[in-house]
């Protein structure tokens, strides 16, 4: 009763724990994770603040722990985060040792204390965590593109979920060229990635509608999003994401694409060149092979408009290894020094600043190109990984 009293449960005993190891146990019907580490034995909530995500399934490195979904890590001491793309800390929990019984504080030491741990948080990104709220929107259309497994889904950019006490919700989504949202899509079960996704936002903020395009992959998730119908409702918390242009319009701005990575591309191109922005945009675009090429139609009518844009296209399939017009006029390769230099001026490599975004193999290609062969200073790169599950 004493126990009870000082708020304390019983939740597992220490034998149950081995040394570097986690351990879920439940504690008033909330999931907990137990850790040992040094003989030390740490709880934190077991639902990643994330997308929620089961820690208890993820790796525990020295004192940080893991999740399985997307990676974030966070200390299972403090809950603080340690690697993104969580940037909301974890609860912990006070835990005694008494005869081998392990228990528990029934209320994390953030509920204990009554308000949050401080941690300390750029102003871009507190204005970012401001600007998050949760939409319902409409699936208005989707596209497959032939000869690849991609497909496009375009969005309503209403609001269409009734506003509710408390409720950071907006009439509609609004955004950063360049941002990415969370899309919960209902109905996925037993996916190893979760049941929600995040995508880059493709569309442009000048745009009526919100579009996102992915490959396709023999998931739940993927499939569930392929077979939705037409006016189904998805909802979507967001924007989020920092991949945005630089607001110093004197710098050009180079954007290395690969692949399905090219989507915050195609945002900010559409953006910059429906508001007339006076920056120079030079794009290397990698794929291989020209069906792969992606939003090319729209690109070229950006080119019309935009007398600041310049794009490279370049596919990495050896002539006869994939399907061709035959008359292919862009680059052939992976994007190197000798292919960066033909088109960039010595001003432009001196000032640009370079956005990268593809597959995790291209982006360390592009980051050594940058820095071993070209020498461009890492506060001149801007990256983001696109893992394409």
């Amino acid at each position: 009763m004493a126990k009870e009293e000082e708020g304390y449960e019983k939740v597992a005993n220490k034998q149950d724990l081995q040394e570097g190891s986690l351990l879920k146990v439940e504690s008033g019907r909330k999931p907990v994770v137990l850790s040992m580490v040094n003989g030390k034995v740490c709880a934190i909530d077991a639902v990643c603040s994330h997308e929620g995500g089961p820690l208890d399934e993820g790796t525990l490195k020295g004192y940080e722990v893991e999740c399985p979904w997307h990676g974030s890590k966070f200390d299972v001491r403090t809950g603080e985060v340690r690697n993104p793309p969580a940037d909301v800390p974890q609860s912990v929990y006070e835990v005694k040792v008494e005869n081998n019984d392990i228990l528990i504080r029934k209320k994390s030491k953030v509920e204990a204390q009554g308000q949050p741990i401080q941690y300390e948080t750029s102003e871009a990104t507190s204005r970012e965590k401001r600007a998050s709220s949760v939409y319902e929107l409409t699936l208005l259309e989707k596209q497959k593109f032939e000869g690849t497994d991609i497909m496009s889904f375009k969005f309503s950019r209403q609001n269409e979920q009734q506003e509710a006490p408390n409720n950071n919700n907006k009439t509609y989504l609004d955004y950063t060229a360049g941002q990415f949202a969370f899309f919960d899509i209902g109905g996925v079960s037993n996916d190893p990635k979760g049941p929600i996704r995040h995508f880059t936002i493709a569309s442009s903020p000048t745009e009526d509608f919100i579009m996102i395009s992915t490959r396709i992959r023999d998931t739940p998730y993927k499939k569930r999003l392929s077979s939705l119908d037409e006016r189904a409702k998805v909802k979507v918390r967001g924007p989020e994401g920092k991949f945005v242009l630089h607001e110093d319009h004197s710098k050009p701005a180079v954007f290395l694409s690969g692949g399905i990575g090219v989507t915050p591309f195609r945002s900010m191109i559409k953006y910059a060149s429906d508001e007339h922005l006076p920056v120079k945009i030079n794009m290397f675009d990698s794929n291989r092979d020209q069906a792969n090429i992606l939003y090319k139609n729209e690109f070229d009518e950006c080119l019309k408009t935009n007398k600041n844009l310049k794009i490279i296209y370049t596919i990495t399939a050896e002539e006869g290894q994939a399907p061709s017009s035959g008359d292919w006029k862009g680059e052939r390769g992976i994007m190197n020094k000798a292919m960066l230099t033909k088109y960039l001026t010595t001003s432009e490599l001196d000032n640009s600043i370079f956005y990268i975004c593809g597959p995790p193999g291209m982006l360390k290609a592009m980051q050594n190109l940058l820095e071993d062969d070209l020498h461009i200073p890492k506060e001149r790169m801007r990256i983001e990984e696109f893992t394409g599950y």
